[in-house]
């Protein structure tokens, strides 16, 4: 072999090597971080931000937001991180500072959160989920429902993670990242077991107690009836709220990791069967921690409350089961009445005297964006305008408000606020 070939040789298997190196090079460093697993279609989710909203609020609302309602607090001696306090109350004076609340509600974080990534803030998402760790983890790796000025935190629990991992799934989704595919599966880790070992229950109250009737001549037994001027006693018992149970999140989590696909379908089973027997389209409150039965409402009253009604036909219709009946059912009342009830009976089904609060109406929106309803949508965007500060003196415009006790004073609630900037974008 002369050496004019072994010449051409070596530069032969030298470009190989060359070309080999290459291409693994490009998947370690480029490709690989590129390369998103594809999540399940999210119903409702725009294609643009300027399919619901060109601009016109979400800039104004996020601002308010930022001036308002976030504020900075002190986790520890040398730790401080900006969240969100729970409401701004204007001040009865023109032109003075109004006060904040000390609390900081995980929920508000969390659906601020997912506002910034409908708004394609990719680096502000980023830094919030880093934030979000910081102010509400806890030893046990689950986070806490809220905390306040004083440092007190709550006990964390299963549902604020899930809601944390949806915010972190809708990122990845965005943008991808290396850092939210590891927290993702970090929190898939810890939520797997709770979920494969049916330890999502807790103890409820499930209402007040159903009394059995007697005859004048039965002598009940004791502590079965209340005696005058007591309350009807509450019923306790181990459940489920169905309103905690994301969907989409646990259909998400199944691209991860398969073993939550067989969760995922007996969930969607479980909360999709929860229709009540009643007058209205309504859903139980709660399922037993057997998973065989349901809970009209939990807590003191007999009220299936508008919040979690939403929100559990949300969870559904974001995996494709959209309740036409619940559906018609809000936008009778947005479209009739101009306004939605913040609960209903289920036994009777008469709604309650109370109003609903804007953000229910920013929730019927993301419903009517789910389920692809156009009425729905611009019924519950019009009521949810009659909350809009759109006065140049106030100190909140820009942003949706309660009343309060005087004619002079507002609220700026976080937790609608937030509502709202995920209903528009």
């Amino acid at each position: 072999m002369s050496k004019k070939t072994k010449r051409l040789i070596i530069l032969a298997v030298a470009l190989i090597l060359l070309a080999v190196l290459s291409v693994i090079l490009y998947e370690l460093t480029i490709a690989r971080p590129g390369r998103k697993k594809a999540l399940p279609a999210l119903p409702g989710k725009a294609v643009s931000a300027d399919e619901y909203d060109p601009d016109l609020y979400a800039p104004g609302l996020l601002k308010i937001m930022d001036s308002r309602l976030l504020v900075p607090v002190q986790l520890d001696d040398q730790t401080e991180v900006p969240l969100l306090s729970s409401s701004y109350t204007t001040s009865p004076k023109r032109g003075e500072e109004g006060t904040r609340s000390a609390l900081y509600l995980a929920s508000d974080q969390i659906m601020y959160g997912r506002g910034l990534v409908k708004m394609n803030k990719r680096s502000d998402f980023l830094d919030w989920a880093k934030v979000f760790d910081l102010a509400f983890l806890q030893k046990d790796g689950f986070h806490a429902a809220f905390r306040d000025a004083e440092g007190r935190v709550a006990d964390s629990h299963w549902s604020v993670t899930l809601a944390f991992t949806r915010a972190l799934l809708e990122g990845y989704d965005a943008f991808g990242d290396s850092y939210l595919v590891e927290e993702i599966e970090l929190y898939s880790s810890l939520l797997l077991p709770v979920f494969r070992e049916n330890n999502t229950a807790d103890e409820l109250l499930a209402g007040p107690r159903a009394l059995r009737a007697y005859d004048d001549w039965d002598i009940p037994p004791p502590g079965t009836l209340p005696t005058p001027g007591e309350s009807v006693p509450l019923e306790q018992a181990m459940g489920t709220h169905l309103a905690d149970v994301d969907l989409w999140a646990l259909l998400a989590l199944s691209r991860f990791d398969s073993a939550w696909a067989p969760i995922a379908s007996e969930w969607k089973r479980i909360v999709s069967s929860a229709r009540n027997e009643s007058p209205l389209p309504l859903y139980a409150s709660a399922v037993s921690d057997d998973k065989e039965n349901y809970f009209l409402v939990t807590g003191d009253e007999l009220l299936s409350r508008t919040t979690e009604q939403l929100k559990i036909a949300i969870h559904l219709a974001e995996v494709g089961v959209v309740d036409r009946d619940f559906l018609s059912l809000i936008r009778t009342s947005l479209r009739d009445s101009k306004k939605l009830t913040n609960g209903w009976n289920p036994v009777s089904g008469s709604a309650a005297f109370a109003e609903a609060v804007p953000s229910d109406y920013a929730l019927a929106l993301i419903l009517g964006r789910a389920a692809d309803d156009p009425l729905l949508i611009e019924s519950a965007f019009t009521v949810m305008m009659y909350s809009y500060a759109s006065s140049q003196t106030s100190d909140i415009v820009g942003g949706w408000y309660r009343p309060s006790d005087s004619a002079r004073v507002f609220r700026l609630v976080a937790t609608d606020n937030v509502a709202v900037m995920n209903a528009i974008r």
